[in-house]
C-alpha cells in the first residue's frame, strides 16, 4: 500500500496480556497454515506399551521427527524475512509462499499463545507467519521469553533476534533473549514451524519481561477499529446457557450485541475426528441470541461450533463447545423389551446418525440403508488405511466383518474388493515393520487393535504375502497370537492402564468383540470374553444414572462435558437397558451384531435400593499404580484416584469426580492451559497441569495442590454447573448445590469466585493460589434431612488449612475428626485410612445406609 494509504489507516491498540509481572504479546497478524505432507525413510521402532503414561510420550520419538529436525536445522535462518517490505493489515495478500493466503487478525481470547493446534493424521510439515507492532515509550534493551513446541524465528525491526528450534513434539520449550526496542513503533515478524504427528501443539508465545508499559498496535482499514473492538467484546462475552442441549435448538447467548455492520455469521461445526460441516446464518440487528443448529440435526456429540464474523475485511473467529443430544430415538428406546431389540435400535440409530466411517457403513448395510452412501464411506475409510492415518487401526478391523458378510453379496464390484484386499495386505501391523507414518502404537487400546487386525488379516489371507513386511499371512497370524497372548496376560493382571476411560473402553471393546467373534484360536476367544466381561464390570459398578461417573486414566473435554454421547453409556444401554441410546459407532456396531452378552448378574450394580450404598475399591495399571475408590448411592456418586503422583506434572488423568446426575457433575483440577477450548493434553478442564494429592472416604474427598511458580495457571478451579442444579448457594468458602434429593458441597481454602463472563459463565469456581486445599462432600436428603440441614452441618466442619505445612483438619458431621496432609497419612477418628491391596477385580461392597 502507498504511504498515503498507510497514513489513512486506523489502528487496533491492545494492552499485552498480564501473566504475573510479565506482559504477553498475544495480538498478531497471522498467515494461514502452509501444510505439506512429507515422506521419510521407512523405519522400525522399539518400545513397550503404556510406559509413556508414567514416563511421558517423549520416550517414543518417531524416527520421522529425527529426520525432520536434522533437515530443519540445516536451513538458512534468514530465508523468510526478505519477502516482506510493508507491514501487513487484515486482508493483505501474503507474499513468500505459493498459494498465499491473506493476512488475518489473530484474536487470542485470553490465550497467551499464538496457537493453531490441531490433529494431522499423517506426517505433515507446518509453517506459519506472524507479525505485530509494539509501541515502547523508551528505547531500551528488552528481555523476551520465547516459548514454542516446534521452531520460531523472530525478527525485530529488520534484524533476526532468534532462531529457536527445539522441535520437541508437544513439549513446550523456552529461551530468554535480548532485543533492542526503539522508542515508538517496533515491528516484529515471526515464522514458526513444526512436524505434525497426530495431535500437535502448534503455537508460540512472546513475553516481555521488562517494566515499560507496552502497547500492541495493529493497522487496519479506516473507520473499522471501533466496530472490530465491539465485535471482539461481543464474542468474548457470548456463552451457552447450558452445556447440554436435548431435543431443542442450540442457542448461543449474546449479552453484548454484535455491531450493526455484522449481518451474517459463518459457522463450522463438528470435530477433526468425525468431520465438519459449514453453514451461514443471518442475524437481526441487536440480536441477543444466535440459533446455531438443532440437536436432532447434530446428533449425539460434544460439538464445537467455530464462529467467524467479518467486520469488512477483518475476520474474527472463536470456538464454542456444547453437548448435543438427539431425542428422536428416546421413545423407541423406552419400548425395547430385551437386548436383541436394543441391538436393533442401536444399529438403526448409528446407520442414520453415526459418524461417517467403516463401522457406520456396516450398520447401514445391516439395516438396508443406502448402499452407494455406504460404499462412499467404506472407500473413504479404505483410503485412510492405505495412507496409514493415525487411528486407522480403529476402522481396519471392520473390514474383516465386511469381507465375511458381504464379499459374495453382489453389492460391490470386484474392483472394490481388490482395493479392500490390497489395503489389508499393504498395512503396517506393528513397530517391527518399517514405516514413515505417525500411527500411535504404544497405548493398550492401539496395541490391541493392531494385534487384532494382524490376527484377522493373517487368518483371512494366510497364503498371501503382505507387502510391507514381506511375510506371509500365516506368519502374521502366529505373531499376532503370541502378541495377543501377552496383551491378555498383562490386561487381566493389570486392568486398564488408562483406567475407566470412557474414551478408550469402547476402543478396547471393538478389538475384543472381533477376537471373540472371528478368532480361530479358542483360548483367545475365551480371553476376549473374559476381558469384555471385565469392561462391563467396570462400567456397571461405576455408572450413575446412566453414565460412567468416576475418575479416568485419560480424559478429554468432550468426555467430561459430553457424557450422553459416550460409547460407554450406549454400551450399557444395549447390554442392560440402563444408559442412553446414541450414535457412537466404533464399539457399538460390533456389539449390536455380535452374539456376545455381558453377565446378567452385573445388572444389580446399576440400580441401587433406596437405602443402599455401593463402595468399590480396586487397582489398575502397571504394578497397581492407580488406586481407585468409588462410592455411590441413588442420589450421587463420588470417585477418586488415591494419591496418584502428587505434585508431579499431569497428563489427561481425571482424578476426582462427583455426580448428582449426568449434567450436574462437579470436579476440581489445575488447568494446564488457560485458553478455555484448548487442544492441549492436558487442557483447561481435562487433566491437570500439576497433579494434586487426593484421598477419599465414602462421601468425602480431599484434594491438596502444591503448584510450582512456573505454571501458567497460578490457580485451581472447579466445574460447578449452576444451570444443572435445583438450587445452589454460597457461604464464605463453601458452595452448596442440590439436585432433587442429592446434595453436594465444595470448599476451597483460598476462597472462590464464580466466573461471570464468557464460555464458563456460571459454571466455573476459581480459587487463587499455588497452594490450596479443596473439600468435596456429597450427601442426600435421606442422610442429612433438608438441604438447609446439610448446609449447616457441613459448615460446622470448620476446616483449617496450613499452607506452609500443607495440612488440613476438619470435623465432618458424619465421619468425625479428619487429619491429613500432602504426602502425609490420612486419619479419620485417629485411624489411618489406606487404599491398596485390592487388585484388578477389586473389592465391591453393598452396604445399608446408616446415619
Amino acid at each position: 500500500m502507498s504511504d498515503t494509504t498507510r497514513s489513512e489507516m486506523d489502528t487496533l491498540n491492545y494492552k499485552p496480556m498480564k501473566l504475573g509481572h510479565n506482559q504477553v504479546i498475544n495480538h498478531w497478524m497471522i498467515s494461514g497454515i502452509y501444510t505439506k505432507p512429507v515422506a521419510f525413510v521407512p523405519t522400525t521402532m522399539e518400545g513397550d506399551i503404556n510406559d509413556w503414561l508414567i514416563d511421558g510420550f517423549a520416550i517414543h520419538e518417531n524416527p520421522c521427527r529425527k529426520e525432520f529436525v536434522e533437515h530443519r536445522r540445516t536451513q538458512p535462518v534468514n530465508r523468510f524475512f526478505d519477502q516482506w517490505s510493508e507491514f501487513p493489515s487484515p486482508g493483505d495478500d501474503f507474499v513468500g509462499e505459493e498459494n498465499g493466503m491473506p493476512w488475518a487478525l489473530y484474536s487470542p481470547w485470553n490465550n497467551p499463545r499464538v496457537e493453531k493446534s490441531g490433529f494431522w493424521f499423517v506426517p505433515t510439515h507446518l509453517r506459519s507467519y506472524a507479525a505485530t507492532r509494539l509501541i515502547s515509550p523508551t528505547a531500551h534493551t528488552a528481555s523476551l521469553r520465547i516459548k514454542t513446541y516446534g521452531s520460531l524465528t523472530l525478527w525485530m525491526n529488520g534484524e533476526m533476534v532468534t532462531d529457536f528450534a527445539p522441535l520437541m513434539r508437544n513439549k513446550e520449550q523456552e529461551i530468554v533473549i535480548k532485543a533492542e526496542l526503539v522508542a515508538g513503533i517496533n515491528e516484529i515478524y515471526a515464522c514458526w514451524e513444526d512436524l505434525a504427528e497426530r495431535d500437535t501443539m502448534y503455537a508460540f508465545s512472546v513475553e516481555y519481561l521488562g517494566d515499560e508499559e507496552l502497547v500492541i498496535s495493529l493497522p487496519i482499514a479506516p473507520h473499522l477499529a471501533e466496530s472490530v473492538k465491539s465485535a471482539e467484546q461481543a464474542l468474548e462475552q457470548a456463552y451457552f446457557p447450558s452445556d447440554l442441549f436435548r431435543g431443542e435448538q442450540i442457542k448461543l447467548k449474546l449479552p453484548l450485541p454484535l455491531p450493526d455492520i455484522v449481518r451474517e455469521i459463518d459457522i463450522q461445526y463438528g470435530n477433526f475426528f468425525d468431520g465438519t460441516e459449514n453453514k451461514t446464518i443471518h442475524i437481526a440487528e441487536k440480536e441477543t441470541e444466535l440459533v446455531l443448529a438443532h440437536t436432532n440435526e447434530i446428533g449425539h456429540h460434544y460439538v464445537y461450533f467455530t464462529l467467524t464474523i467479518s467486520v469488512s475485511n477483518v475476520a474474527l473467529t472463536k470456538k464454542f463447545g456444547c453437548q448435543s443430544y438427539d431425542t428422536s430415538y428416546d421413545e423407541a428406546a423406552q419400548q425395547t423389551a430385551d437386548i436383541e431389540a436394543r441391538k436393533s435400535l442401536a444399529l438403526q440409530c448409528i446407520a442414520e446418525k453415526g459418524s461417517p466411517n467403516i463401522h457406520t457403513a456396516i450398520a447401514m448395510l445391516k439395516t438396508n440403508g443406502n448402499v452407494q452412501e455406504a460404499e462412499n464411506m467404506l472407500l473413504e475409510g479404505v483410503e485412510g488405511i492405505e495412507q496409514r492415518k493415525d487411528c486407522s487401526d480403529f476402522y481396519l478391523v471392520g473390514l474383516f466383518r465386511l469381507w465375511r458378510d458381504e464379499r459374495n453379496s453382489g453389492l460391490f464390484s470386484e474392483l472394490f474388493w481388490d482395493r479392500v484386499k490390497a489395503s489389508i495386505l499393504g498395512y503396517r501391523y506393528w513397530i517391527d515393520e518399517p514405516g514413515d507414518d505417525v500411527m500411535w502404537f504404544f497405548s493398550e487400546n492401539h496395541a490391541l487393535l493392531f494385534h487384532t487386525n494382524e490376527l484377522l488379516a493373517g487368518q483371512l489371507f494366510g497364503d498371501e504375502t503382505f507387502s510391507n513386511s514381506g511375510e506371509s499371512g500365516e506368519v502374521h497370524r502366529q505373531k499376532a497370537e503370541q502378541r495377543l497372548a501377552l496383551w491378555f496376560e498383562r490386561f487381566l493382571d493389570e486392568g486398564l492402564a488408562e483406567w475407566n476411560s470412557s474414551a478408550y473402553i469402547p476402543i478396547d471393546a471393538v478389538g475384543l468383540l472381533h477376537i471373540y467373534e472371528f478368532a480361530h484360536n479358542e483360548q483367545l476367544r475365551q480371553q476376549a470374553k473374559k476381558a469384555m466381561d471385565l469392561l462391563f464390570y467396570y462400567i456397571t459398578v461405576q455408572m450413575h444414572q446412566g453414565v460412567v461417573s468416576t475418575t479416568f486414566g485419560r480424559s478429554y473435554e468432550k468426555d467430561l462435558l459430553g457424557s450422553y454421547a459416550a460409547g460407554t453409556t450406549s454400551m450399557c444401554w444395549i447390554a442392560y437397558g440402563v444408559g442412553n441410546v446414541n450414535n457412537y459407532s466404533i464399539s457399538n456396531v460390533a456389539l449390536s451384531i455380535s452374539d456376545y452378552s455381558p453377565p446378567a448378574a452385573y445388572q444389580e450394580h446399576l440400580l441401587l435400593g433406596e437405602n443402599q450404598q455401593l463402595v468399590f475399591a480396586n487397582q489398575q495399571g502397571k504394578g497397581g499404580y492407580a488406586k481407585l475408590y468409588h462410592f455411590r448411592t441413588n442420589e450421587y456418586s463420588l470417585s477418586s484416584i488415591i494419591r496418584f503422583r502428587p505434585g508431579k506434572p499431569g497428563y489427561q488423568e481425571h482424578v476426582q469426580h462427583l455426580s448428582l446426575s449426568p449434567e450436574a457433575q462437579i470436579w476440581v483440577n489445575h488447568p494446564a492451559e488457560i485458553y478455555k477450548h484448548g487442544d492441549g493434553r492436558p487442557c483447561f478442564w481435562a487433566g491437570n497441569g500439576i497433579l494434586p494429592d487426593v484421598v477419599q472416604h465414602e462421601g468425602i474427598a480431599l484434594m491438596m495442590f502444591d503448584i510450582p511458580a512456573d505454571q501458567t495457571a497460578d490457580w485451581t478451579h472447579a466445574y460447578f454447573p449452576t444451570h444443572s442444579f435445583t438450587e445452589w448457594v454460597q457461604h464464605e468458602n463453601w458452595h452448596f448445590a442440590r439436585l432433587d434429593k442429592g446434595y453436594a458441597a465444595i470448599y476451597a481454602a483460598n476462597g472462590t469466585s464464580m466466573e461471570s463472563n464468557g464460555v464458563t459463565r456460571a459454571r466455573e469456581l476459581i480459587s487463587p493460589g499455588l497452594r490450596n486445599a479443596w473439600i468435596i462432600r456429597a450427601g442426600s436428603e435421606q442422610l442429612f434431612g433438608s438441604f438447609d440441614a446439610f448446609i449447616n452441618q457441613v459448615r460446622s466442619a470448620s476446616p483449617e488449612f496450613d499452607n506452609q505445612a500443607l495440612t488440613l483438619t476438619l470435623a465432618d458431621p458424619v465421619y468425625g475428626p479428619i487429619q491429613w496432609g500432602m504426602n502425609k497419612p490420612f486419619h479419620i477418628q485417629e485411624k489411618e485410612i489406606v487404599h491398596e491391596g485390592y487388585g484388578v477385580k477389586g473389592q465391591l461392597k453393598l452396604l445399608d445406609m446408616e446415619r
